[in-house]
């Protein structure tokens, strides 16, 4: 069974579902057990196309109607009005529908998973926020889109996802000098020359400075949780040779006559 988390914030919204995947509930095996969700990284596509059937499901829809993009760190945002074939997943790093059903999917390791909502116009997006992405404004072009399609900035919910915190993201020097002006997001770290990055905090401060105001944090570190997430950072200290990536889903449910 499909393990997940879901935001207390979302779950106030009556035609929204979503979920934050763990890695608990699929059928992949060693390195990417069990509930892999990324092609490309090893893992049979047979054993991914049935995890994110299960994910579909445990959304109420079908795999026809999850998509995702081909993610590249950029802050290229795509505008979904119906599924696509797998292989012709376009490269972006968010996608924002306003069609009812379609089940828009994020996949993260350690990046930032944002899943927006406007119930009032029926706008939704979900967003992967790694720090290239964030620094060139994947979450401004994301909110953009929405209205464009006609959101109402204040009432849209943001909800952050499992992500690397804090105290498990190491960075630079040349890193830190080139946010210096969020300083305030940094600590020093045990080694020379090197801090802690409130990663989460920087795509909430984005969020906040785009006037959004309900704003869900991130409910677990991917890094210090390996029975429930998959980790790149993790993955890198433990000399592995790959790993396995999560979904953040979200979905405006089908209006019945």
């Amino acid at each position: 069974m499909v393990v997940s988390l879901r935001s207390d914030l979302l779950n106030t919204l009556p035609t929204i579902e979503h979920a934050f995947t763990t890695r608990q509930g699929g059928v992949s095996t060693n390195l990417f057990s069990t509930l892999n969700t990324a092609f490309e990284k090893g893992d049979p596509d047979a054993n991914v196309m049935e995890n994110r059937r299960r994910i579909a499901e445990h959304l109420n829809g079908s795999a026809e109607q999850l998509i995702t993009i081909r993610q590249t760190h950029s802050n290229k945002v795509i505008h979904a009005t119906s599924p696509w074939p797998l292989e012709e997943r376009p490269e972006g790093d968010a996608l924002v529908t306003t069609t009812p059903g379609l089940i828009l999917g994020i996949i993260t390791a350690d990046c930032v998973p944002v899943l927006l909502a406007d119930p009032k116009t029926g706008v939704i997006a979900a967003v992967h926020a790694g720090w290239k992405g964030a620094i060139t404004g994947i979450i401004q072009n994301t909110l953009k889109a929405m209205t464009e399609l006609g959101a109402q900035t204040e009432a849209i919910s943001a909800a952050i996802g499992p992500c690397i915190w804090q105290d498990s993201y190491e960075v630079d020097q040349a890193f830190y000098e080139n946010l210096s002006r969020d300083s305030d997001l940094f600590k020093p770290s045990l080694n020379a020359n090197h801090w802690m990055f409130d990663l989460p905090g920087y795509v909430k401060r984005q969020l906040e400075m785009s006037a959004i105001k309900k704003i869900s944090h991130s409910p677990a570190d991917t890094y210090s949780s390996p029975e429930l997430f998959f980790s790149n950072r993790r993955r890198l200290h433990n000399n592995e040779d790959t790993f396995g990536c999560f979904l953040s889903c979200i979905k405006i449910k089908r209006i019945t006559q």
